[in-house]
């Protein structure tokens, strides 16, 4: 092998050796009053041609609100096309929820064809500020190619005394 194919072996093999290490318990994010549990993004900007490439990759860009239409902040996704099937795309996105109390990171893989509504799911890797602890799964409903639904994990009840 290559000293290159090597090093991309090794590096795989290590990242499927940390994949496959137990999580971490979830702690959800706790909704606040800059934050509610649901977050509607309206799409602003997406950069996808219309005929996909297989390692392709594109932006999005959305303004976030609350349900009742209360401004929340604004999200970007970094998107490549993974996989290419008759239907349509496999995409693989990293999304970034910049939100008043920081920023909310998550990942999600899914298939970007059928018909609407879509849904999804996220995995929280990460935040900042409010957010810097946060775990768990966001869900995702797509009911149109431009609104996204996204409700995030509940934090748990409190302890009984």
């Amino acid at each position: 092998m290559s000293s290159r194919r090597t090093h991309l072996t090794t590096l795989g093999l290590g990242l499927l050796a940390g994949a496959v290490a137990a999580p971490a318990p979830a702690r959800a994010v706790a909704p606040t009053e800059s934050v509610p549990a649901g977050i509607l993004a309206k799409r602003k900007q997406i950069t996808l041609p219309a005929v996909p490439a297989l390692g392709l990759t594109y932006i999005a860009t959305f303004d976030l609100t609350d349900p009742a239409g209360a401004p929340l902040g604004t999200a970007a996704a970094n998107t490549a096309i993974v996989d290419l099937r008759l239907e349509g795309p496999v995409i693989l996105s990293q999304v970034v929820l910049q939100l008043a109390g920081g920023e909310l990171h998550y990942q999600r893989l899914m298939n970007r064809f059928g018909e609407y509504p879509r849904s999804g799911t996220g995995v929280i890797v990460g935040g900042s500020g409010e957010y810097a602890e946060a775990q768990g799964v966001i869900e995702i409903t797509w009911p149109d190619a431009d609104t996204i639904h996204l409700r995030l994990p509940q934090p748990p009840p409190p302890p009984r005394s």
